[in-house]
């Protein structure tokens, strides 16, 4: 069973104790659930018979699994580009921060090494100093 599923049997549960005659308060207390929660999951029963999630705002997905899939393939095959590059060499028609999105999702938090100047003198110079 599924994170999904399990929450819909939760407040199937709910539902049936609070048929049966228990408070909001004492279902709390026994399920470990919050009050306003419970109020909110029976408020939605009553007004629609339903206990599904409503739906949720945002577009959709600009690129599919096969295209996360590519992302994710290029990064790690080479650490040290930048989301730019990746997204230049898949041809995706998305920006960079949507590629950026898919790699943070993956846990993948692509960065690329600054470039730092060689200091040739300093080994020298410290040891003129000492």
């Amino acid at each position: 069973m599924n994170h999904q599923q399990e929450k819909l049997v939760l407040r199937g549960e709910t539902v049936a104790l609070r048929e049966a005659g228990h408070t909001i308060a004492g279902i709390a207390r026994e399920l470990g659930i919050s009050k306003p929660t419970l109020q909110r999951w029976w408020q939605r029963w009553e007004e629609s018979g339903n206990l599904l999630n409503r739906p949720k705002s945002g577009g959709p997905r600009k690129t599919t699994a096969a295209d996360d899939q590519r992302i994710v393939d290029a990064a790690t095959q080479s650490p040290l580009t930048n989301v730019v590059t990746i997204r230049e060499q898949l041809q995706l028609d998305i920006s960079a921060e949507t590629v950026r999105r898919r790699l943070h999702e993956v846990r993948i938090h692509h960065r690329t090494p600054a470039i730092k100047e060689k200091l040739d003198s300093h080994p020298t110079a410290r040891l003129q100093f000492a």
